[in-house]
């Protein structure tokens, strides 16, 4: 996007993940900070006010769905709720018959896209630029509904 340096912040328990998504966004000039903690990476968005937060579902061996509590807390909080976030996921690989979609589980899980893991550079791209030139969440005034 010209002439601005979005920031955002990667919340991602995959170091390779993370490694991975920080080359394809760098390469296209946005500004990338990273967690590899739910808590962690609630305090950097509290800290660092990134212009989209990119956040995975189940973290830890015990694939807890801690993104879903991370995108809760962010959106029952006013100064962070305006934050856009695209939740990456490979529940929809591993577990079919969920079928996780914006179309579907938006009244739920206040994110304001998806993205299927292995994730496509492009898709990727397309997805964070598109919340980029939105910059506030659809979500801002969750958990009333909000006009898409």
């Amino acid at each position: 996007m010209p002439n601005e340096k979005f920031k955002i912040l990667i919340v991602e328990d995959d170091l390779d993940m993370i490694e991975a998504l920080r080359i394809m966004l760098e390469s296209e000039g946005y500004s990338v900070i990273s967690s590899a903690d739910p808590d962690e990476g609630l305090q950097k968005t509290r800290d660092e006010k990134p212009d989209l937060v990119i956040l995975d579902v189940m973290f830890g061996s015990a694939q807890n769905a801690k993104g879903f509590d991370f995108v809760l807390r962010l959106r029952q909080d006013k100064g962070l709720a305006g934050i856009p976030v695209l939740m990456l996921t490979a529940v929809n690989l591993k577990y079919p018959q969920f079928g996780f979609s914006h179309q579907t589980d938006d009244e739920y899980l206040p994110v304001d896209d998806f993205v299927d893991k292995p994730i496509q550079p492009e898709v990727l791209l397309k997805k964070a630029e598109e919340l980029l030139k939105k910059k506030v969440s659809q979500w801002v005034n969750w958990p009333e509904k909000t006009e898409k």
